[in-house]
């Protein structure tokens, strides 16, 4: 199939408007080739991966360089996923002299091109929220799941390169989920069990993904659906599956307009499969060294509810207690004595990065408790590292005095 492009469009891809748009029309234009997309369509925003130094390496600065031959900046609001350290603690999370400075050259970049240094997975919960239709370009992968799923909006899960040319060019291919149709569920999933906590979400979204690699669900009898149970189900998913949509009958914005009549299969989630996630995620067999929360970033309410599941407890000694968020979301805490009280109990609330793409945490900890399965799917992926998936509540009877 040969993709219709606009006279403009032709013109970006000849290299009429700089090298730094042929290059980036050329990407596009290439995945959408491989994917029968018919034309190119405008895109509402972009959220660009591929920022912390810990996952590009030094390859990323041949890349900045050849988008540098161009005074080039972005078409549409943009916004950057975290980087691999808290960009004022970096000291504090025993980064390196080296790293740092390599981190905060990346990060200017970015921000020369216009892209607003957000540094969260989770846009959505710091005013960035897609509107219903939406089409974007978005590439950290639960939030992709989210947008799609809890929001209605439409993005195909984009590399770090492929995003950045979308927010470069304002345009993306019409392929994937942009498209209506391929929008329907392929799994019903009848859920028997009581999910009560978000890791009960999160073991949700964990065992399907593995089940059903890349199947949309249609997940039925589940009783509520708050944004933040929406954005661990979201994370799991996109973890152990790479499911970049969800529904959710009665509570996701298209569970009603999508055909379930012809899904493939319909299975159940019961109780005895929720303890088989916490099973697998339980590898710990000596005392943990560090909590680790925030993936994807904690929201206002997540860390309201670690606060008041602490009322006046200690941390225990020996165990580090560590929340990653976005740097607004800290600055709402700090307004109402959320973080002075989370300090005083010696828990940390870092920003700008997490416990997955930052090397202080693989680096310096070996047995870490999560309450995200996505956390800890990656954090178990290395060799050094053991897990153990549990709620809030157990995390704080397990942890504190």
């Amino acid at each position: 199939m040969i993709m219709f492009l606009t006279k403009e469009q032709e013109e970006m891809l000849s290299g009429v408007k700089g090298e730094a748009i042929a290059k980036s029309m050329e990407l596009i234009v290439k995945i959408g080739d491989v994917y029968n997309a018919e034309q190119l369509i405008p895109i509402t925003n972009a959220q660009v991966a591929g920022v912390s130094y810990l996952t590009v390496g030094e390859s990323i600065f041949s890349f900045f360089e050849l988008l540098s031959k161009d005074d080039v900046k972005v078409k549409v609001p943009t916004w950057l996923n975290p980087a691999g350290m808290d960009m004022e603690k970096w000291r504090e999370m025993e980064i390196s002299e080296d790293f740092a400075e390599k981190q905060f050259r990346i990060v200017k970049f970015y921000e020369g091109l216009g892209i607003k240094p957000t540094l969260t997975c989770a846009p959505y919960l710091i005013g960035h929220a897609p509107s219903y239709g939406d089409h974007l370009a978005w590439s950290e992968s639960s939030a992709v799941s989210i947008a799609n799923s809890f929001y209605g909006a439409r993005t195909n899960r984009e590399g770090a390169p492929s995003s950045l040319a979308s927010a470069i060019t304002g345009l993306t291919a019409n392929y994937g989920l942009h498209i209506t149709e391929n929008r329907n569920p392929r799994i019903l999933v009848d859920v028997k069990t009581n999910l009560e906590s978000f890791s009960d979400y999160s073991a949700l979204g964990y065992w399907y993904g593995k089940k059903f690699h890349g199947l949309i669900p249609y997940f039925a009898n589940v009783q509520s659906l708050s944004i933040n149970e929406a954005k661990i189900l979201a994370a799991a998913l996109a973890a152990s599956g790479s499911v970049a949509l969800y529904h959710a009958k009665d509570l996701t914005p298209e569970s009603k307009s999508v055909d379930i009549e012809n899904v493939e299969e319909k299975i159940e989630f019961t109780e005895s499969n929720k303890k088989e996630i916490y099973h697998h995620f339980n590898q710990i067999s000596e005392g943990a060294d560090l909590v680790a929360i925030g993936c994807p970033h904690a929201s206002y309410e997540d860390i309201k509810l670690i606060s008041n599941t602490l009322q006046s407890r200690q941390m225990k000694k020996g165990i580090k207690f560590w929340i990653f968020t976005s740097n607004k979301i800290k600055t709402v805490i700090a307004t109402d004595s959320l973080l002075t009280n989370l300090e005083s109990r010696g828990i940390k609330v870092y920003t700008d990065t997490c416990m997955v793409v930052s090397p202080s945490v693989v680096e310096n900890f070996r047995n870490i408790i999560t309450n995200s399965t996505k956390a800890a799917h990656y954090l178990s992926r290395a060799k050094t590292t053991m897990v153990k998936l549990l709620s809030i509540d157990s995390i704080m009877k397990e942890v504190t005095e």
